[in-house]
């Protein structure tokens, strides 16, 4: 996996040629500036500034190319790009040096541009393949598979916006075709997921409201929401605004999401369904809160049963059939619920990860590794998957193909945090599992000098070390 970098990120040496590369740069010396910010971007793919940079100067080149010298160099770039393309998943990180080489002789070059950006997807350098799509968009702007393929490494990559904007100019070029306005829907789902997220309560509205004025009343009105004194009052008013005929979708949202907060799942799937009858489709972001809201009713009906049963012992062996009954069908629920997003928005890998969360929670191992599996794609869900799959091979057996996972995982995580610690302590299950006493009690340790107390890990220290 390639990193975005920053020039404090990389070593002493190359930060000297960066600097060289900038003075060639500002003396307009196009060619050296070329030669030195590639050699960079090919031993840092991921250094951002040097990309940037070369590519202004490829831009510079290119510009100043007559007919045939642009004919004759797309023609070599076009050679190299084929050449690697053969390569290219045995060895993407080669087949982007060589995608670089053809770029330094023609910017403009599609073979190359699609190489650099297969070979980066290859090393989920999302931003790399997105840099060369746009390219090659900009290029050939008319290029449907180009296009496509953008609109779909924007929506891995969860830029639901930007992915909209693509679907609507495929869908422009294809005014008849129901699965390109399809498309279009689908990303306008993804898109407001990205921008609207309701239950990000602590968001900065104002990045999010074209308005000045809007910003501050939306301020205004969620610092009475969050005051519990007030909350009756404000239900009322909203009320009241839809009983007076403004029964828009705002308000509609707004009453939704109050009810939810307040424990009240019937009223708010009513004014969920409202929402999703007046938008003419399923947000996807909506049908999630839905989700919640009906998941909350069938825990309340859960914990009804509950406290029936603690209440007259006499009534434990009903309560807890029904209560069994109840768990399985809100299993089943989610489960369903989680199915249907995905085969709606199948490339969308956050969703893939709800997925297989709901699998690993339901006891179905197989699945939830699958989903998991592709779930590492997303660059924002990889560590936390990487984890999962370890927990899923780990209750297979594979201990082996555990231990893999989960060191991939710690070697990505910065600082020791929840999610560090967690990975840790499946990793010394595991070697405690395949009889590695010491590495496995080494590793309870690394847990233990920074939290005590987490999960069980003091126990399995004394245990292990009395085994020594």
């Amino acid at each position: 996996m390639i990193e975005e970098k920053t020039v404090r990120d990389i070593s002493s040496a190359l930060r000297g040629n960066f600097q060289n590369a900038m003075s060639a740069v500002d003396k307009n010396n196009v060619d050296y500036a070329i030669l030195l910010l590639k050699g960079i971007v090919q031993k840092e793919p991921g250094f951002v500034d040097a990309r940037k940079e070369l590519r202004k100067m490829e831009r510079v080149k290119l510009a100043k190319m007559g007919f045939m010298s642009k004919k004759m160099s797309g023609m070599k770039a076009s050679g190299i790009a084929a050449k690697a393309g053969l390569h290219v998943k045995k060895n993407p990180l080669e087949a982007m040096k060589r995608a670089e080489e053809a770029l330094a002789l023609n910017l403009s070059s599609l073979p190359a541009l699609k190489l650099l950006a297969q070979a980066a997807l290859e090393e989920e350098a999302y931003f790399i393949a997105i840099e060369a799509l746009e390219l090659a968009s900009e290029f050939y702007p008319k290029d449907v598979s180009v296009l496509d393929w953008l609109a779909k490494v924007y929506a891995d990559a969860g830029h639901g916006s930007k992915t909209l904007q693509i679907r609507q100019k495929i869908a422009a070029m294809f005014p008849g075709d129901l699965q390109k306005q399809q498309d279009v829907r689908a990303a306008a789902a993804l898109a407001t997921m990205e921008e609207g997220k309701w239950e990000d309560t602590e968001s900065d509205y104002r990045s999010k409201l074209k308005d000045q004025g809007q910003a501050v009343k939306s301020e205004q009105e969620d610092r009475i929401v969050r005051n519990v004194d007030d909350v009756k009052e404000v239900l009322a008013e909203l009320e009241a605004k839809l009983a007076s005929g403004e029964d828009t979708l705002e308000n509609r949202r707004k009453l939704a999401e109050l009810y939810q907060r307040g424990g009240e799942p019937e009223k708010a799937i009513e004014h969920y369904e409202a929402v999703v009858e007046k938008m003419g489709t399923l947000d996807p972001h909506i049908d999630q809160e839905l989700e919640k809201c009906y998941i909350a009713r069938y825990q309340s009906a859960i914990d009804e049963w509950n406290a029936y049963a603690e209440a007259d012992p006499s009534k434990k062996e009903e309560a807890d059939a029904n209560v069994a009954e109840l768990t399985s069908q809100m299993v089943n629920f989610r489960l369903e619920k989680a199915l249907d997003r995905v085969k709606n928005y199948p490339n969308d890998t956050e969703l893939r990860f709800q997925l297989a969360t709901v699998y690993w929670e339901s006891g179905d191992v197989d699945n939830a590794l699958k989903e998991f599996q592709t779930a590492q794609k997303n660059p924002h869900r990889r560590l936390v998957s990487l984890v999962y799959l370890g927990r899923c091979f780990y209750e297979k057996g594979q201990y082996d193909i555990a231990v893999e996972q989960f060191e991939k995982a710690i070697e990505g995580m910065v600082g020791m945090n929840k999610d560090k610690m967690d990975a840790i302590y499946f990793l010394a299950m595991t070697l405690e599992a395949m009889g590695d006493t010491e590495n496995a009690l080494a590793r309870y340790k690394e847990i233990y000098q920074a939290k005590i107390d987490f999960r069980d890990v003091e126990e399995r220290m004394l245990r292990l070390s009395a085994q020594k």
